[in-house]
């Protein structure tokens, strides 16, 4: 038995405000020094229990460090997306209107149908100055 583990389990049960009864049971038997084998059999069952707990509750830690990270790659890939959206704002020098017109000529451009020659147009305009950025970018 790792008694060291034991002596900070002993501890930190001690400062709990309201253990559990097994964690009770366990420091009243943790201060008897000549326990009988009735007692020793309890004892050294209520600490494989909380070996177990506290082995179930890391591994808790980790489920949650997992699916923690998941959600936070989520929210950065967003972020970058926001990012780059308002770079676009900013290359075509429309990031100091009001955002009530912006928002009106997104919307009435939504309006626009996919298949309209428009967005080609467009697509071709926005990817050359991309281009023209990346290039002088390139060169500094």
């Amino acid at each position: 038995m790792n008694n060291n583990w034991l002596t900070e389990k002993i501890t930190y049960l001690a400062a709990l405000k309201k253990p559990s009864d097994a964690q009770q049971l366990l420091l009243e038997l943790s201060k008897i020094n000549d326990r009988n084998p009735e007692q020793e059999k309890k004892f050294n069952a209520l600490i494989k229990a909380e070996k177990a707990m506290d082995r179930a509750n890391k591994e808790k830690i980790v489920v949650r460090k997992l699916l923690n990270a998941e959600k936070e790659a989520e929210r950065k890939a967003r972020t970058k997306h926001l990012i780059q959206l308002g770079a676009l704002f900013e290359i075509a020098q429309l990031d100091q209107r009001n955002p009530a017109e912006l928002l009106g000529i997104l919307l009435k451009t939504a309006e626009i149908a996919q298949n309209d020659p428009k967005w080609e147009i467009w697509a071709e305009i926005g990817q050359d100055c991309l281009n023209t950025r990346k290039t002088q970018k390139n060169e500094k």
